[in-house]
């Protein structure tokens, strides 16, 4: 029998010790930056800050650690080891791939192309089947958190579309910093009391022969932290609809190559296999969300009639009636509303009573009400999407730091 109850109690232990190494704080750092500069540039376009950088630090590590407890408990379930999967040649070569565009830094690529090269040249000398799983597992806890908060700290914005011009998204830009309990393998004697015996179908990853053999293996629990990022926009779908789709697109990826990765350790060909799939599949998924996205008209364009929502202030009026991103509101108080103009305008009547008349994303029309305010109503709480294309930011794709220097030269030479 498994022994389910005492390794979640060595994972609760020993995460801790992944919290207090200094590369988790750096991490903080890293992403409390992130979010700084994302808060300026909202507020810079509507004037308003939805979460503050410090809440959403406190997000990011809240869900970091549950994605941890998961991850952990998955990496030793499977028993993936680290000690040969070769993450000395994984890290700095994400690293320069990221120069070239900054989605090429993810271990599916790095992981890939360094398992490639360790099987038609023999050099280095990994554990593909190990590395392949410990990717697998690293984008499933990255899928599971897409999924649950991928859309919490969504950021309005502006797009150039060609075909719209102009248009209402939103930026989806989430990290986690992930303390997560890695497996490796140790020869010799450890004490006594700390050893778990396991049942004989583990590890379901097979480790490399020469270690597998061995009457003194035992692994070895050791606290390391990971960090994980979504990058995304939504533009077609609400924010939750689109990190969601991401997610489970993504969790299938992960299993499909965990799957590999587990006939990787047990037969040879699986190997190049699963070498092939991480960096050509998540390439793949890319691809194919984008394409999708460009396929389907926007969400957040200017509606012929009313205006349509972009977002919704937290704890606004608006948000306590139910409105979301992407209504229209055709109606306030029985009075058509055409632009923001005639939102500001209401607002100056200061109304005890508001009701407004919203088409739905869905197609449906509701009426939608509020009566709790004796002071009236000073502010609806809404951004909108503008009918005019004069707007002062435009989010652009993210071209890698080679791509920078090339254009720098270029206008120094022109």
């Amino acid at each position: 029998m498994f022994p389910l109850f005492r390794i979640l109690v060595f994972i609760l232990k020993g995460l801790p010790l992944a919290v207090t190494n200094p590369f988790f704080w750096t991490v903080l750092l890293i992403i409390w930056l992130q979010y700084r500069k994302s808060a300026d540039l909202e507020e810079r376009m509507f004037g308003v800050v939805k979460v503050s950088p410090g809440k959403k630090v406190l997000y990011a590590v809240f869900f970091g650690i549950l994605g941890g407890i998961v991850g952990s408990f998955v990496i030793v379930f499977l028993g993936i080891s680290i000690t040969e999967a070769g993450l000395i040649y994984v890290w700095p070569l994400a690293i320069i791939l990221m120069l070239i565009h900054p989605h090429l830094m993810c271990f599916s690529y790095a992981g890939g192309i360094v398992s490639l090269f360790s099987l038609l040249f023999g050099y280095p000398r990994i554990d593909v089947a190990g590395l392949m799983a410990l990717v697998g597992v690293l984008h499933m806890v990255e899928s599971l958190l897409i999924y649950t908060a991928g859309h919490l700290n969504s950021a309005p914005v502006f797009i150039q579309d060609k075909k719209y011009g102009i248009v209402g998204g939103f930026s989806l830009q989430e990290f986690w910093p992930v303390p997560i309990m890695m497996l490796a393998v140790m020869l010799g004697q450890v004490p006594t009391q700390d050893i778990i015996n396991m049942p004989a179908w583990w590890p379901i990853i097979k480790p490399p022969a020469e270690i597998l053999g061995r009457k003194d293996l035992v692994y070895l629990m050791m606290p390391v932290v990971a960090a994980l990022g979504y990058g995304d926009i939504a533009l077609t779908r609400p924010p939750r609809a689109r990190s969601r789709a991401s997610a489970l697109n993504l969790l299938i990826f992960s299993v499909v190559l965990l799957l590999l990765a587990i006939m990787a350790s047990r037969i040879h060909a699986f190997k190049y296999i699963a070498a092939l799939f991480a960096p050509i599949a998540h390439e793949a998924l890319i691809i194919m969300g984008r394409k999708n996205e460009r396929e389907r008209p926007p969400l957040f364009t200017p509606p012929t009639r009313g205006v349509r929502v972009l977002d919704v202030l937290k704890d606004s009026p608006a948000e306590k009636m139910g409105i979301e991103p992407g209504d229209i509101i055709l109606s306030i108080n029985g009075r058509q509303v055409e632009d923001s103009e005639d939102i500001r305008l209401i607002k100056t009547m200061m109304p005890t009573y508001i009701w407004l008349d919203v088409l739905k994303t869905d197609g449906s029309f509701k009426t939608m009400e509020m009566n709790t305010y004796l002071d009236g109503v000073s502010i609806l709480g809404v951004l909108l999407v503008p009918k005019s294309q004069d707007v002062p930011f435009v989010v652009m794709e993210e071209k890698g730091l080679l791509e920078g220097l090339k254009r720098f030269f270029r206008k120094r030479n022109g």
